[in-house]
Order: structure tokens, then sequence, then C-alpha cells
């Protein structure tokens, strides 16, 4: 992207560039009945992820300014500011709470730059500086309109739309292409589970694997340690598919570090979840590595995990439920099936979990591919 030329690039403020509305959404007790609602928690990397309306309630057709079109583009105004995705047809009719803004422009390829604008660096650093924080970061729907915007000719805008937007589809397709995978994998468990559990025996977490609790981040430095990836229970409770595939760089003890293929488990009330490292890392403090006596069980053990992701908050420490002891996992009684049938599933679950790992490693690359043609943008704004 770095050959694309200066000429014809322009400044103008998202009020000028969304030429017919920069406005936002209704407060939730003014939401019509029985229509589509986008609150901003709907709004997720680039795509708006809500469930369709209740159809059977009689919508409310009075006209509305938060009505959305064809076009518009839905922008988070509170938490996770300048997240953006563009309205098609099937969202079209719909409305949006006070969280969302909505810009709209006559040429819906200016819509489908400010997308794009919104996520590159020039544009982060500008949400950072403009929102307030008395509760929750929060920009005002002034302040985004006074904003700033580069935008190219309408020939650039169709070469750089045209990138992005091939990119994410298929960091879409491979999402789910995992997600998948996973869900094959967990069938297949539950599949085994019902037809044969009656004839396994019974053990525990401890005599099948063994359990190391992490520990607290030190006050200083490991400095002659061994090179990791830091894992907290929030890196373990957003891996979606269950793989961790990077976390926080830094050293750490050789005896801290497990080493790839750990299932690491974290947990809070609402259920524990487990995830499957594919590189060195560290749990921190209420994260639950186990690593089973033979590699290969590793998939029984993370899909038993799964299964029982109700179970485990059970046995955790305090009212959060957030840290389970070494003690308490290890006498956790679990079914236990014999080689052949371990080994059976690992035939199934681990070409499953390799295919999950090559389309998130596949978008590792592409995010990279993404970030530099968004910070390209970034440095043609900055000289115009």
């Amino acid at each position: 992207m770095r050959e694309l030329a200066l000429s014809g690039w322009q400044r103008m403020t998202v009020k000028e560039a969304a030429d017919l509305k920069v406005t936002y959404g209704l407060p939730e007790q003014e939401l019509p009945s029985g229509r589509g609602v986008i609150r901003a928690s709907d709004v997720r990397d680039g795509r708006i992820r809500t469930p369709p309306p209740d159809h059977a309630a009689t919508p409310d057709t009075k006209p509305s300014r938060a009505t959305l079109a064809e076009g518009d583009l839905v922008v988070v105004l509170v938490r996770r500011v300048g997240d953006a995705a563009l309205i098609d047809q099937r969202h079209s009719g719909w409305v949006t709470t006070r969280s969302v803004g909505i810009l709209r422009s006559q040429n819906h390829a200016v819509t489908r730059w400010l997308k794009i604008w919104f996520q590159t660096p020039i544009a982060r650093a500008w949400f950072d500086r403009h929102v307030s924080a008395h509760v929750e970061p929060t920009l005002s729907i002034d302040r985004l309109r006074a904003m700033e915007v580069a935008v190219p000719p309408p020939e650039r805008i169709e070469t750089i739309t045209r990138v992005v937007e091939l990119v994410q589809d298929k960091m879409d397709l491979n999402q789910r292409i995992a997600v998948d995978a996973v869900t094959l994998a967990d069938a297949h468990h539950a599949m085994l589970a019902r037809r044969r559990e009656h004839s396994w025996a019974s053990s525990t977490f401890g005599a099948v694997a063994a359990v190391m609790t992490g520990r607290p981040n030190q006050p200083q430095p490991v400095l002659d340690g061994v090179a990791t990836s830091r894992i907290a229970p929030a890196d373990v409770l957003a891996a979606d598919p269950p793989h961790i595939q990077g976390g926080r760089q830094t050293l750490a003890e050789p005896g801290d570090v497990c080493e790839p293929g750990t299932v690491l488990v974290a947990s809070r009330p609402e259920g524990a979840r487990a995830a499957l490292t594919w590189l060195p890392t560290t749990p921190n403090r209420g994260v639950l590595a186990v690593r089973p006596s033979d590699p290969s069980d590793r998939w029984w053990l993370l899909h038993e995990l799964r299964a029982r992701s109700e179970d485990l908050p059970k046995i955790a420490q305090g009212q959060q439920a957030r840290e389970i002891s070494r003690r308490a996992f290890s006498k956790l009684e679990l079914s236990w099936p014999g080689p052949e049938d371990r080994q059976q599933f690992q035939k199934v679950a681990e070409p499953l979990h390799h295919r999950a790992h090559l389309a998130l490693e596949e978008n590792r690359l592409l995010t990279e591919l993404l970030d530099r043609v968004l910070r390209d943008v970034s440095s043609i704004a900055a000289r115009i």
C-alpha cells in the first residue's frame, strides 16, 4: 500500500463526510416495540452480531432519527469506542441505543471508508485522546462530528476497501472453520461418553495428570529466565476456539514454564474454560496447568474439561469462583476411558484441532497484513 499516491486525498470532518446524518440512538425506555435493536455489545469485529427481533410482536413503524438504512455505519460510543460496522439489508429498519452512533452519507463508499479509517492507528489515538471517562470511556456525538478524516479519491477508496474487506472476510471464514472443527471434536467426545461411560473406570485428575497452579507476577523481572508467554485467567476465558497461541512476552523461571500441549483452566461463576497451549507459557495466579502423563491424552482431558464447565466452579474458592486449588482439582473424579478409546478419540480430535490451529495461524498473519495496511493509511494521512 505504500505506493498509494497522495494526490486527490482530502481532509474533512466526519460531519462533512457523513453529509446526511451523524446522530446516536435512543434511550432504552424509548425503544420501539417489535423492532430490531442494535446495542454497543452487538457491534464486534466489524460485524453486527445480534439475533433477529421477535416477529411475534407487531413492529412499531413510527419514524425515528435512530432508524437505520442500508449503507449506514454504526459506531460504538461507549467503552469499545470506535468499533464500527456497516448496515446491510438484514438490519435496515432497525434502531440503535444511545451507546451507538449512526453515520449516513449520500455516497455509501464514504461510510465504507469511515469504517476503515476508525481502525487506523491515527484514528485510534484520536479516540483515546477525546473520550471522557467519568464511569467508562465515552465519546460524545459532537466530538465525533468534529473528528478529522483523510478521505482518498473514489478509486483509492475502492482499492483499499476491497483489500481490507477481503482480509476481514477471510479471517471470519477462518474463525468459523476453527470453531466448527472444535465443535466436531466436542460432539465426538459426547458420543463416546454416552455410549461407553458405564464401562470406564473411575479416576481423578490428579491420577492421570500433573497439576500446577499459576503464580502471581514477579515484582522483579527474571533476568536469566526462559522466554515464555504469560497467560492470565482472562486469556483462557476469552480463548474461543480453545487455543492459546500467544500472550504477554516475558522471562520466567524454568520450573514455571509449561510446554506446548498443556491444558490451562480458568474459572468464573458462570463456568470454567479450558484451552490448549501451542507455545511455552507461564500461567498467572488463577490459572491451573494440567499436563497429562501421556501427551496424547491432552485431547481427551481438554474436551472432558470443556464438557464439565459448569461443575468446576463448584470447587473454586471465593464467592466469585475465581481460583481452583491444585488439591481440590486433583481430587476431582472423572470417567477415564481405556487406552483404546483414548487412542480412538485422539485420531479424531487431533486432526480437527490441527485444522483449527492452521486457521488461527493464518489469521495471525492476516492480522499483521491488515495492521500494515492501516499503518500505511495513517502514514499517508499524516502527510496530507
